[in-house]
Parts: structure tokens; C-alpha cells; sequence
């Protein structure tokens, strides 16, 4: 299993007869092939992988998770249609002092929070063994923290590990919810800035894990 948190500035207003038109904002766009380098096979779903989407502006997390999802396609639409409902049912959650998963289809569910704060304390409860921010600056990552960087592209990737990847360059926007994280233990640092694209650092990241399973099945 693998898990995967992106970090989204705010959510991209989009609908159905969007996608239906051919229009689906660039943004989603970028979301969609996240999705789907998570968990598309050619012929199957990678069951054990989770996908988490924290739109920091809204509070809002939506999680995929692997071995309960339905309707997942490969194509673009499917993947923007279950997101714009998730969207849609975030929109709904009234209260957030009692916040709790809500079920928007089979495998996807989505949890509103007051502030990031509550968010990261939400977090530290899952939070696993291994945990690793992942960025695209090396200069920006290097100036601020040094030796803690790793830039090792072939990382071992152990069982559960959490992959915490903005979708924003941090030096461009000296993000407060990165400063929030780096106050959390067990948390390490990852470049991978050679891999240009959230999508492909996350594709990487899958072919290392199936690569090493299959080493240790030879």
C-alpha cells in the first residue's frame, strides 16, 4: 500500500455539463491524471492504494480509497465526474465541530475540518512509519532544510508509506500549511524535482513499489 496526500490551494468550480463539453478546467484536469496514476492498471485497480485531496482554502479532504472504490475509470471523465460529486457533497457538511467521513460514492468520502490545524491533528492519526513531503524546488528545498533533503530516486518505499505532495511550488507561495507540517514529527523531506508533475512523481513512486515487489518475489 501506498499513500498519497496532495495539497491544493482551493477547489476549481466546475460541473458535469463541463466535463460533458469537453471542458473540464486545467486544474481538474491535472487532478484527474493524479487519480489515475494512483490506482489505474491497464486492467485493474491498484486496490491498496489511498489517495487523500486537501483543498487548503475550503478545509476540505477527500479521500480515495483503494480497495472500496467503484466507477473508477481510466478516462478522464469518470475520474472528474466522481470528484465533482465528492465537491458537490463537501458543499453539503454543515456541521464541522462534529466533523466525520462522508460517503460520496463507494471508496470515495470526503471530511470537512474548521482549520488546518484541526486537519494536521486529524492527520498525526494516521500518520504511518514513513512519512515524506515531497518538492519540486531543489534550490528552495536546500536553503530551507539542508541535510534532511534526500535526493535518492531510488528510495525504498516500505508498506503504508504516506507521500505529502503540493501542487503549488512552496517558494512561490511560502505556504503556511508546509510550515504546519514541518512542526510534525516523523516527517522527512524529498526531492524528486528532476520528475516534472505531480502525476509523474506519483506514477514514479508506484513503478519503485511495484518494481521492488517484484525483486523480492524473484
Amino acid at each position: 500500500m501506498v499513500n498519497f496526500l496532495l495539497l491544493i490551494e482551493k477547489a476549481t468550480n466546475f460541473s458535469k455539463q463541463d466535463i460533458d463539453r469537453g471542458q473540464t478546467p486545467p486544474e481538474i484536469y491535472n487532478l484527474c491524471s493524479s487519480i489515475r496514476e494512483t490506482f489505474c492498471l491497464s486492467y485493474a485497480i491498484r486496490k491498496y492504494n489511498n489517495l487523500y485531496l486537501y483543498f487548503q482554502e475550503e478545509c476540505v479532504l477527500i479521500k480515495f480509497k483503494g480497495k472500496d472504490l467503484r466507477y473508477l475509470g481510466p478516462d478522464e471523465r469518470s475520474q472528474a465526474l466522481l470528484l465533482e460529486k465528492a465537491l458537490k457533497k463537501s458543499n453539503k457538511i454543515i456541521s464541522i465541530k462534529n466533523s466525520k467521513w462522508e460517503k460520496s460514492t463507494p471508496g470515495i468520502y470526503v471530511r470537512k475540518f474548521s482549520d488546518k490545524a484541526s486537519m494536521i491533528n486529524f492527520f498525526k492519526t494516521i500518520m504511518v512509519e514513513n512519512n515524506f513531503i515531497i518538492e519540486d524546488n531543489q534550490q528552495n528545498f536546500d536553503e530551507k532544510v539542508g541535510e534532511s533533503i534526500s535526493n535518492n530516486y531510488f528510495i525504498e518505499i516500505s508498506e503504508s508509506d504516506f507521500f505529502i505532495i503540493p501542487t503549488y511550488l512552496i517558494s512561490s507561495r511560502d505556504s503556511d500549511m508546509i510550515k504546519t507540517f514541518e512542526e510534525v514529527k516523523n516527517i522527512k523531506y524529498i526531492s524528486l524535482s528532476k520528475i516534472k508533475g505531480v502525476e509523474n512523481k506519483i506514477l514514479y513512486i508506484n513503478f519503485r513499489k511495484d518494481n521492488q515487489k517484484v525483486l523480492k518475489n524473484q
